[in-house]
């Protein structure tokens, strides 16, 4: 038995040795990888561990020799070094911690290499982005295996494989063949949602938030003459108005600088204010008033992103490439087409007259339109003049509201209407209710017996209701201040600057730089002027769209809408 062992042993050294003796030597190069090797000797991985026992295969270094199988033929062929096999580190942004370094395994840097020679015969650039490869990942082809089955295995079209690897349109599957495994339909969704997002995010501006914020006010307090004008005494009165508001501010923790300048100060012109270095640090400036002042405050604006508000003019041109400015009293024809919808939803069921009242004032444009817009939705309607008033007799109707509307908004005309109105008689069958414009709120006072008799509706965008208790109170304050009342005009200057104030200064303060993009997240309950402002176009300023329905009742009460 010990004999047996004996020469068990020898043999079994002698052919180690003999294995060991047959084999060649390779001093491994930097950069190289037990699979780099095998393929410079046309040899498998696997055979280089079997003459190599104990040698970790995924740990070579430079300068170690290892061991080739006998008879192995060196290709001339250049070895591939680990720079094509290694994942490559992609560079890190400042904000993405860095992952540490992950060893390959043999199979992973094989799959690796492949999927890098199959991108480079097909002319496919490897992507740089570190979100994710150019495939989900590598399939080794087994026996059997068809395209439907490979497919179906990873949740793909046949034709989505197939494009992913073009070499099967001209040879057959066959076992061992490394394919390129694309994402499916929904990933891909699902990854293009979430880099768009990315995106987005990437886009959005740095929000500036504003400690304090600071305005200037550049308006006409005063002219030459000793005489304070009714100009002037508006123009304070908004001013006045704004301070208050600025006060209530104050008073809720907002930190506000305000700079006021005379617009008509020789000493002081508008082009000079404007090199005033604090005007560069101002969030807000409103003002001035003078047409031809406008734009070189507007431009100004722009140049250095500063919310710029014009109180009074409604030139339809004024914001055109003035991104920054904000038109508080747009011109009425951009409010047409919602006075139409608005009445629409109110008398689309009742009887509609148009009454011609062959006025300086009539405004046939504004009528011709509303009587389209009608035609549109379908809504019947009649005409009549007031040149023969039958017309308007034969047009009423029992049992329905009769709404007139009368082409003009001229207090004469209105006059002249209610008159002929009155000159019919009319029995309680017939209800009579007039629709009108903007030049009826100056009306009251005059004319309030017919306000409220033919319950008069006319449009606007603003509307100081001196029944409100919030106008009452703030009446009641503004006398206490400047001890005095509001100058009587139309609209009421004092609650339009407390209005400006409020809106921009608050929207300021929440909102910081980002003011702009959430106009429409931001809301604030007028004193006078609603603020609904929309863009004409990407590059434009803003306008200011609101529009309110005024109703005076028979009680002598307004509801507004």
């Amino acid at each position: 038995m010990k004999k047996v062992l004996l020469l068990l042993m020898t043999f079994l050294t002698f052919t180690v040795m003999f294995a060991q003796s047959s084999t060649q030597k390779h001093e491994v190069q930097s950069g190289e990888t037990l699979y780099s090797i095998a393929r410079q000797y046309n040899v498998t991985v696997a055979s280089l561990l079997q003459v190599n026992p104990g040698m970790d295969a995924d740990h070579i270094m430079a300068g170690q020799n290892i061991n080739i199988p006998a008879g192995a033929q060196r290709s001339a062929a250049a070895p591939v070094t680990q720079q094509t096999v290694n994942v490559q580190p992609v560079q890190q942004t400042q904000q993405t911690q860095q992952a540490p370094p992950v060893q390959q395994s043999i199979q992973q840097q094989v799959l690796q290499q492949v999927r890098q020679q199959v991108q480079a015969q097909q002319g496919i650039e490897v992507p740089s982005t570190p979100n994710r490869p150019r495939y989900k990942t590598l399939h080794e082809v087994k026996k059997k295996e068809t395209l439907y089955s490979i497919s179906r295995q990873y949740g793909i079209t046949v034709d989505q494989l197939v494009d992913a690897n073009p070499d099967l349109k001209k040879t057959k599957l066959k076992k061992g063949v490394v394919l390129n495994i694309p994402y499916t339909t929904e990933e891909n969704a699902q990854y293009q949602a979430e880099q768009q997002k990315v995106i987005e995010e990437a886009a959005k501006p740095t929000v500036t938030m504003y400690p304090t914020i600071k305005v200037a006010v550049i308006l006409p307090f005063s002219k030459a003459d000793e005489k304070v004008s009714a100009e002037s005494q508006k123009m304070i009165n908004l001013y006045q108005g704004f301070l208050l508001a600025v006060d209530s501010l104050k008073q809720r923790g907002y930190n506000v600088e305000v700079f006021a300048y005379d617009e008509v100060s020789p000493a002081t012109p508008v082009a000079t204010i404007l090199q005033k270095p604090e005007l560069k640090d101002v969030q807000l400036i409103v003002g001035p008033i003078r047409q031809w002042n406008l734009k070189s405050v507007a431009d100004f604006a722009h140049q250095n992103n500063i919310a710029h508000v014009v109180p009074l003019s409604n030139e339809l041109s004024l914001v055109n490439e003035h991104p920054t400015t904000f038109q508080v009293n747009s011109h009425n024809s951009l409010l047409y087409n919602q006075v139409y919808n608005r009445f629409c939803i109110i008398h689309k069921d009742h009887n509609i007259i148009f009454v011609s009242m062959n006025d300086k004032g009539d405004n046939m444009s504004f009528i011709a339109d509303f009587k389209k817009d009608l035609d549109a939705k379908g809504i019947k309607y009649s005409s009549a003049t007031t040149t023969d008033f039958a017309t308007v007799r034969d047009a009423l109707k029992t049992g329905t509201n009769n709404v007139i509307v009368p082409t003009s908004g001229s207090s004469s005309a209105f006059e002249t209407l209610c008159k002929k109105l009155d000159g019919l008689n009319l029995t309680s069958e017939y209800t009579v209710q007039l629709f009108g414009f903007p030049e009826w709120q100056t009306l009251s006072g005059k004319h309030d017996k017919y306000l409220g008799k033919y319950q008069c509706q006319f449009f606007t965008s603003f509307y100081s209701n001196g029944a409100s208790t919030r106008t009452q109170q703030f009446n009641g304050r503004f006398r206490r201040w400047f001890n005095q009342d509001q100058y009587n005009s139309f609209p009421k200057y004092g609650e339009l600057g407390y209005d400006i104030a409020a809106y921009f200064i608050k929207g300021l303060k929440e909102f910081g730089s980002s003011f702009y993009d959430n106009l429409h997240n931001y809301s604030y309950i007028s004193m006078e002027f609603p603020m609904m402002f929309e863009k004409k176009n990407s590059w434009s300023g803003y306008q200011n769209r609101s529009m309110m329905i005024v109703t005076h009742r028979m009680d002598g009460s307004v509801f507004v809408r």
